[in-house]
């Protein structure tokens, strides 16, 4: 199995530099248009990631998704279909949840 390497950013602490060398993303916001957002939402615009899988995330807000997937589109990732809403899942149930989740949004099994 090849290395895997996960890094986990902050939208405050986001730099450009983190998105190109990703073979993945995970998206995730509590509400539409965070203002700690600005940064990425700058530079997904101007950025192709055409075909890497990204999953979106929230804890419930559907209007979030809808948002993650609007700043997603210009960089034409490949957003997974199905979101995950956080605060859906029982608490016993999150982690196997969350793991089944990542494995299809990386189109494992």
């Amino acid at each position: 199995m090849a290395s895997v390497h996960v890094a986990i950013v902050e939208a405050a602490d986001f730099a450009a530099t983190d998105m190109l060398p990703a073979d993945a993303y995970f998206l995730g916001c509590q509400e539409p248009h965070p203002a700690r957002f600005s940064e990425v939402e700058r530079v997904l615009k101007g950025i192709n990631l055409a075909g890497r899988p990204c999953g979106l995330f929230t804890l419930s807000s559907k209007s979030a998704i809808e948002y993650l997937r609007s700043i997603s589109q210009d960089a034409e990732l490949a957003v997974f279909s199905d979101p995950l809403f956080f605060d859906a899942l029982k608490p016993e149930d999150r982690a196997p949840r969350v793991k089944a989740w990542v494995h299809s949004v990386l189109g494992r099994s």
